[in-house]
């Protein structure tokens, strides 16, 4: 836990941003961050006293949830730790806020941007001056729910080879109503290790097991690969947690720790709407497969990944959608023919059922997961986790009104 004191600035403004490190995201121009002068993760003469966990929280204009996201993490049960907190340049009250939490949380250290320079170059100033043994990439309009933190300290540590810790997240509008949950389809039900055979195995029929406010990182198994590859686009993690997954396994707990609200707004809610973005980044997440993961995966798990992605920026087109269906830009994501094409066109004309029944055809004729792990979703959907959800929205509840006071 955090203990009430003034926090540590530093701050990262203009050119400064801009100093080469070795640790941060990589990217076709090498590696960029702020430097503040810190150890890196595998310092001997710093170990003594690291933070167990670093929390990296990049912000833009998100004053109004920022604190609710900082008292979530500052709550936990850990032995130490420290909350790296960007301001990437926002226009809002978000210093005014960020100054009265470092008033009372001295595990804040401030990098402040002083223009915005984008999540991004956000993310890989706090990589740079992360200290803790393990990672967690927060977002400021996202939080946690107790017991997240703790139960990845514990599972890291009784599952040495683990690269990282994953848990269920509940996804909720901006109203803080559930919506839904994630992994549809989870790699296991109940909480375990998933050596990396265990994760060949089950990636044939189901993926996106990874969802990113629930994720802390072995800080040495990810800064071995490079940490994140902002070519990727809002690939980058996705792509990152697959590649460690292959190689070392991960630990998954089957309770739901971490809250994701969901924004049409977003970086990957956009790149959806841009057929030349998701081609662009689905091309890139390609070649990056066919360069970075092993061998034996590498042919059969592009074609995978490639099929998926199609279907998941398609999906993410319709729901979120401000104006009717364009049938030749959902055709163009799937790469369909002429025949589809038709077909689509005509779906789409159907009021009220017509972005059902696309979900549905797309769904049988893109084979995302198996049958096998459709059936297990929908029964998850709209039997298990409907009983739940009224029970997560008090924990809901309570844990933000508990954040806010």
């Amino acid at each position: 836990m955090c203990h009430p004191k003034c926090g540590s600035i530093e701050r990262a403004i203009g050119a400064d941003v801009n100093k080469s490190v070795q640790s941060g995201i990589s990217s076709n121009a090498g590696a960029e961050s702020a430097v503040v002068g810190r150890d890196s993760p595998e310092s001997e003469s710093s170990s003594a006293k690291r933070p167990t966990i670093s929390v990296i929280l990049p912000n833009y204009n998100h004053g109004k949830w920022l604190s609710r996201a900082v008292e979530a993490l500052v709550a936990q049960a850990v032995s130490s730790m420290e909350i790296v907190l960007i301001d990437d340049g926002s226009t809002d009250n978000s210093l005014e806020v960020i100054a009265e939490l470092c008033r009372h949380h001295d595990c804040i250290r401030l990098v402040e941007h002083g223009v915005n320079r984008g999540p991004y170059v956000a993310v890989r100033s706090g990589l740079a001056v992360a200290r803790g043994e393990f990672l967690l990439l927060a977002a400021a309009d996202d939080f946690i729910l107790p017991g997240l933190l703790e139960h990845a300290e514990a599972a890291l540590r009784a599952y040495p080879d683990a690269a990282f810790f994953c848990s269920e997240v509940a996804l909720v509008n901006r109203s803080g109503r559930v919506m839904s949950y994630r992994p549809v389809v989870p790699p296991r039900l109940a909480s375990g290790y998933m050596s990396p055979d265990d994760v060949r195995r089950e990636i044939q029929h189901t993926d996106n097991w990874f969802v990113g406010p629930s994720v802390v990182y072995r800080h040495a198994r990810i800064a071995e690969i490079g940490y994140f590859d902002e070519s990727l686009g809002t690939l980058c993690d996705g792509l990152a947690t697959r590649l460690l997954a292959f190689r070392h396994g991960f630990y998954f707990d089957a309770g739901v720790l971490a809250v994701w609200m969901v924004d049409p707004m977003s970086l990957s809610s956009q790149t959806s709407l841009s057929v030349t973005e998701s081609c662009r980044v689905r091309d890139v997440g390609a070649r990056w497969i066919a360069d970075r993961f092993p061998a034996d995966v590498r042919d059969d798990y592009a074609e995978i990944f490639g099929r998926r992605f199609r279907f998941s920026m398609a999906r993410q087109r319709i729901f979120w959608r401000s104006q009717p269906i364009d049938p030749d830009a959902i055709c163009g994501l799937l790469e369909w023919g002429p025949r589809e094409r038709s077909l689509v066109r005509i779906i789409c004309r159907l009021p009220r059922i017509g972005p059902t029944l696309l979900l549905i055809f797309m769904t049988l004729r893109m084979r995302p997961v198996s049958m096998m792990a459709l059936l297990k979703g929908w029964w998850r959907l709209h039997v298990t986790q409907r009983r739940e959800r009224a029970a997560l929205q008090r924990r809901l509840t309570e844990a933000c009104d508990a954040n806010v006071a």
